[in-house]
């Protein structure tokens, strides 16, 4: 199981915002998040893969992250409300 999980936000200026929060790196009970931000899905795919931390997730993880990301593009497209499954 990863120790990892991540957040994905539409933001109100139509970015996509992904926040990867990592357990492994808490610092006295804080954990803060690595920010992701772009106007499409494929810009934050490009995003994730140079970023070392996400080479030790699962596959079933990043199979979920591609998922929501694409849900995440079709509400900005669609002008509609994203809710992260």
């Amino acid at each position: 199981m990863d120790n990892s999980y991540c957040l994905i936000r539409v933001s109100i200026n139509q970015k996509i915002v992904l926040y990867y929060f990592d357990n492994n790196q808490k610092v006295k009970n804080i954990n803060y998040p690595i920010c992701f931000t772009s106007y499409s899905a494929n810009l934050i795919y490009r995003l994730l893969s140079i970023h070392n931390c996400f080479q030790l997730c699962s596959i079933s993880h990043i199979l979920y992250m591609s998922q929501e990301l694409y849900k995440a593009e079709l509400c900005l497209i669609f002008n509609q409300n994203y809710i992260q499954d």
